[in-house]
């Protein structure tokens, strides 16, 4: 349990470190720290450079890093923020890290684990000599689930799971307020390099791609809620929270956009099914009130019958954005129980205008993370975790949802190629399942990443220079090239920057 505790807290003392060095303001020059969107050398990104140049870098700590206001991780509202503190305790002699909000303060108890949850160990990644692979290649995914679980936990008096630790998600669940792009077509891109701060002969190196805010306010949504009415359910407030987001993506539906309901337990719940109708129907607001728990969870059921009820939806109006949502604790015990399998049969093989699989976790003990993860990955949508009513009511209300159902780019992923006169060895922190060949960089895959409107993505490497780039202080380096490629919505044309 002792070693588990200081796992996490480093993964903690690394996270707050890296974040401070990409947020503040105030420059500390150092032979070895080279600045952002420098003049000289380059990471390059398709026809447009980003400099890795000679001017310092921001390593001051920055304020209390402030949840992305407009993202579903934002916490109970706009305002919330977390820092990371120490409590030394008087008996026995022990440290309790502790995670503590605008309101409130929560200690990571020293004792276990919420109970039946299931996760997978994906495994850090090994650092990679760059005269063996110089490649890197991954999808952009900006899933911020393992961080709010990890609040949820410590409020909840639970210890971390370190298994439950996915780094991408931890770095990506705060706002940075990267500058935007040019235009309404590409990403920014930028670069950054400074000392490790954790192993003296390494440096970290930053690369941010930051989305467009883009406005598709003439396009309708086409929006299925698969609701699980299973008995586990039952357990805290899951139903609660369940129906307060499902009442809340309602209400931030227009006249124009349509609403299907599917409830499910060990088999779909007939009488509660509706299909594409307006929000404001009484069919739909009775299906979402009569969410109730009751006997087994048969997620491949209620999930079949929600993408072909979204299949017909997009038949039926082309141009619109199709999304289907389940909300459940993911503890799927009849029929396929194994998301490949379940896709499988709730398969969509349309890729211009492709029906995305958002998941929705509510629960602490008997859930589900693996299954509703990767769920979400393979259906080329993203997974949030809600854990309580107000948190569900902000992450879907309507200035919240405008943004983040609008997609800038579908099957997203990022390549960068390291020079190996400047860099060593590197590895890719977190996104460990994520990671793919490098000739699939080429190839669409619905795996990779849908980016909303206006979202940034956050990524990190360790990496050790060559004694020759080292060496050279004050001087700027050229590490190597960065690269991104992803499919334009509903045109389907793919792009590369």
């Amino acid at each position: 349990m002792l070693f588990r505790r200081l796992a996490i807290a480093l993964i903690l003392t690394m996270v707050v470190a890296l974040v401070g060095f990409a947020c503040g303001e105030a420059a500390t020059a150092t032979p070895e720290a080279m600045g952002e969107q420098g003049d000289s050398a380059s990471v390059t990104s398709g026809s447009q450079s980003y400099g890795v140049g000679d001017a310092p870098l921001a390593t001051a700590m920055m304020e209390e890093p402030t949840a992305m206001p407009d993202s579903p991780d934002s916490g109970q509202d706009s305002s919330s923020s977390y820092t990371v503190g120490v409590t030394a305790m008087p008996e026995p002699t022990t440290t309790v890290w502790s995670l503590t909000g605008a309101d409130s303060e929560w200690a990571l108890a020293p004792t276990a684990v919420p109970a039946a949850t299931t996760f997978l160990d994906y495994r850090r990644s090994p650092l990679v000599a760059t005269s063996r692979d110089r490649t890197s290649t991954f999808s952009l995914d900006t899933d911020r689930t393992s961080f709010q679980l990890a609040l949820n936990w410590a409020r909840e008096g639970y210890q971390v799971d370190p298994d439950s630790v996915r780094a991408e998600e931890w770095v990506n669940a705060f706002n940075y307020q990267y500058a935007r792009p040019r235009d309404n077509n590409s990403f920014a891109i930028s670069s950054a390099l400074v000392e490790h701060p954790l192993q003296s002969e390494m440096h970290v190196a930053r690369i941010t791609f930051q989305a467009p805010d883009v406005r598709d306010d003439n396009r309708p949504l086409n929006v299925t809620l698969v609701l699980d009415a299973s008995g586990s359910m039952s357990s805290g407030n899951r139903v609660e929270i369940a129906r307060a987001a499902a009442e809340s993506i309602r209400n931030s539906l227009g006249g124009n956009d349509r609403i299907s309901v599917v409830q499910f337990s060990d088999d779909v719940i007939g009488r509660y099914t509706v299909e594409s109708r307006q929000p404001d129907d009484r069919a739909v607001t009775n299906s979402i009130s009569n969410l109730r728990p009751n006997n087994s969870t048969n997620v491949q059921a209620g999930l079949n019958l929600g993408v072909r009820i979204a299949d017909r939806m997009r038949y039926d109006r082309p141009d619109s954005y199709n999304y289907v949502i389940l909300m459940s604790d993911g503890v799927a015990n009849v029929d396929a129980t194994d998301p490949f399998a379940i896709l499988r049969t709730a398969d969509d093989r349309q890729s211009n205008n492709p029906l995305r699989l958002i998941t929705i976790g509510v629960g602490i003990e008997n859930y589900n993370d693996y299954l509703l993860e990767q769920l979400a990955q393979y259906g080329n949508g993203w997974y949030r975790y809600l854990d309580d009513a107000n948190q569900a009511r902000a992450t879907f209300s309507r200035e919240n949802w405008t943004t983040i159902s609008t997609p800038f780019a579908d099957q997203t992923r990022a390549q960068v190629q390291w020079d190996p006169a400047s860099v060593d060895s590197w590895r890719l922190v977190g996104y460990e399942n994520r990671v793919t060949t490098d000739q699939a960089f080429e190839e669409n895959r619905k795996e990779f990443a849908e980016i909303p409107s206006g979202t940034a993505t956050t990524v990190f490497y360790e990496i050790q220079l060559t004694h020759r780039a080292g060496g050279r202080s004050g001087q700027p380096i050229r590490l190597g090239d960065v690269h991104v490629r992803w499919v334009t919505p509903i045109s389907g044309e793919t792009r590369q920057q």
